[in-house]
């Protein structure tokens, strides 16, 4: 069975005081491609769809994020620009995690698993450079 990340209510509350929180309206743009990517966010509630070339003849719609999950992550630990563009329809409420708080965060936890989420993260922007 493979593993789905889950973001508890317990664990929405505790990070949401060390976290911004940021409510977009209707129509946002969260983050666009190109951009520098400063943050990475955490759906609560509401709506987000990730494009790729958004607003050109060959855009796509890559998914829909449902509450709970992570978006804007690899240009965050790439240290690089968005790879795509971040909108919400109905609007939506986000935390963002920042570079300096990420960083915080993974200097808390145990070596292994830091180590772990650095590795997995170096194999996902080798793989997405390829």
């Amino acid at each position: 069975m493979p593993y789905e990340p889950v973001i508890s209510p317990i664990s929405v509350q505790a990070t949401r005081k060390e976290l911004s929180r940021k409510v977009y309206p209707a129509g946002a743009t969260i983050f666009a491609e190109g951009e520098a990517g400063t943050a990475a966010y955490v759906l609560l509630h509401g709506d987000v769809t990730i494009y790729i070339a958004f607003g050109a003849e060959h855009q796509r719609r890559v998914t829909d994020l449902k509450p709970g999950e992570m978006f804007g992550v690899h240009a965050l630990m790439a240290g690089s620009q968005r790879g795509a563009t971040a909108l919400t329809e109905h609007g939506c409420e986000v935390l963002a995690v920042s570079e300096t708080k990420l960083r915080e965060k993974l200097d808390a936890v145990d070596p292994f698993v830091r180590y772990w989420v650095e590795y997995l993260s170096k194999r996902v922007i080798d793989l997405s450079a390829k």
